[in-house]
């Protein structure tokens, strides 16, 4: 596995987690849009988008010199959120699609090789948010309300591209790091166009 991304709700742990498999396994770790980038007032509608182009780029470099990456969060991120949030005013699913179906044709990204996407309850994740004051976590209590539809829509990717998916139980991250280096490689992968095609259909299915 090249390139790897951790998902799952806020709090789970997936910068815990990316951060112990950069120092103890030396993956290079991408970080969130908001991390690496700063925006401003002026910024286009699809900044974000391009962002998350930028953050696969710098995946991609890496793992064509050999190394691996691990995604701290998915680049196809405003797929699945504008689908569960989509009485938010944010942008229309069909122009999420447009531009990654676009950017997907011209070579500009593709699926990670692995989703690792990390589970804990209601209760472990509010905890874990009070133990940290480190991290602010805004829209905390809204995006618990993604965990459940943000599952089905990666079992859904599962069913499309077998073996791409692996759900874990957020524990110990020593051991969750262990985990992630020694799972198997995706095998019968389609490309990314068909991934993408796929996952449309089903989350207008769910719209």
């Amino acid at each position: 596995m090249s390139i790897v991304c951790l998902e799952g709700a806020s709090a789970v742990g997936k910068t815990t987690v990316s951060k112990l498999l950069e120092e103890r396994f030396g993956y290079l770790r991408i970080a969130e849009v908001n991390e690496l980038f700063e925006s401003s007032i002026n910024e286009s509608s699809t900044w974000y988008f391009e962002r998350q182009i930028d953050r696969w780029k710098l995946a991609r470099d890496e793992s064509q010199k050999g190394g691996v990456a691990v995604l701290d969060g998915d680049p196809f991120q405003p797929v699945w959120y504008n689908w569960i949030f989509t009485n938010d005013g944010l942008q229309p699913l069909n122009e999420v699609f447009d531009f990654y179906q676009c950017r997907v044709q011209n070579g500009d990204i593709e699926f990670p090789n692995k989703y690792i996407v990390l589970k804990a309850p209601h209760s472990e994740l509010s905890a874990r948010k009070v133990s940290d004051p480190t991290r602010s976590r805004r829209n905390f209590v809204k995006h618990l309300q993604l965990i459940a539809p943000q599952f089905e829509y990666f079992q859904a990717m599962r069913a499309i591209s077998l073996n791409s998916v692996e759900f874990l139980e957020s524990d110990n991250p020593s051991n969750l790091a262990d985990k992630i280096i020694n799972l198997d490689k995706p095998v019968n992968k389609l490309n990314s166009l068909e991934i993408l095609n796929a996952i449309y259909n089903f989350v207008e299915s769910r719209t």
